[in-house]
Formats: structure tokens, C-alpha cells, sequence
């Protein structure tokens, strides 16, 4: 069975793929199961943030907070920024994991011993986007 992992984000933006064959039974056994799991879990945090307008946060006014100004009052030109949410991190990468027909999207920071794995295994056995063997 092919896994297929896409990395992107990063400081440079730039998008790598690897991909991977293994048996169907390893996938079945160790690959599908994580997957379904990091799926659910996705699942259950879009319903934690079904109740807000925008999931990656509220968009500030920082000048008008800076200056103490409240609504309708003039402040100083303002440059508006998304909060940030709780594990988000600029420059980090996130990953694109497709194991047969199932597909999970993973933040680095939410990357377990088990992905990681997978992640290492792939670049160092499988091909890369181009087609090129490990090197």
C-alpha cells in the first residue's frame, strides 16, 4: 500500500513529498489505526471551536489597544493581525499524510514518536516528489 507524506510551511514555504510502499497488513495494522486517530482527534477539536467565528482567532486592532482607543474612536493607523491560538507556531511545518484513501493533515508540533517514524522512514527508504530513490 502507498503512503504518501507532503510537508509544507517552513520559513521558506517550500512543499517536499515522499512517498512509501509498504505491505497492506503493516498499513492495516500500524499506519491506518494512527491515522483514524489523528483524524478523531481533528474532528473533535473542530467542534470545540464550532462555537467561534474564526478558528485561528479574533483579528486586533493592536493600534487602537495600544493607544486605549475603544470603538468608533480614532486611533493611529492600524496594522491587523490574526491572535494566535494555542499550539500554533510560526515557521513550523505541517504534514499531509495519505495512506491508501485515508488522509490526515499534522502540525509539527503534533507530531508523536510513531509519525515521526513514519516521516523518517519515508525519506530515508521511499522516493521523493520527483520520483528519485533515497539517495
Amino acid at each position: 500500500m502507498r503512503i504518501e507524506i507532503t510537508r509544507s510551511g517552513g520559513f521558506g514555504g517550500i512543499t517536499r513529498t515522499w512517498s512509501l510502499e509498504v505491505s497492506r497488513t503493516e498499513a492495516e495494522q500500524r499506519w491506518l489505526p494512527l491515522a483514524e486517530a489523528e483524524a478523531g482527534a481533528a474532528t473533535d477539536a473542530r467542534r470545540a471551536d464550532a462555537g467561534r467565528a474564526d478558528a485561528t482567532g479574533p483579528l486586533v486592532d493592536r493600534a487602537q489597544t495600544a493607544s486605549g482607543a475603544g470603538p468608533g474612536e480614532a486611533a493611529a493607523p492600524a496594522s491587523r493581525t490574526p491572535e494566535r491560538g494555542p499550539g500554533q507556531q510560526r515557521d513550523r511545518f505541517t504534514y499531509r499524510i495519505s495512506i491508501g484513501y485515508t488522509e490526515v493533515t499534522v502540525s509539527e508540533g503534533r507530531l508523536d514518536e510513531s509519525w515521526r517514524e513514519l516521516i523518517e522512514r519515508a525519506r530515508a527508504e521511499g522516493t521523493d516528489g520527483a520520483g528519485h530513490g533515497p539517495p
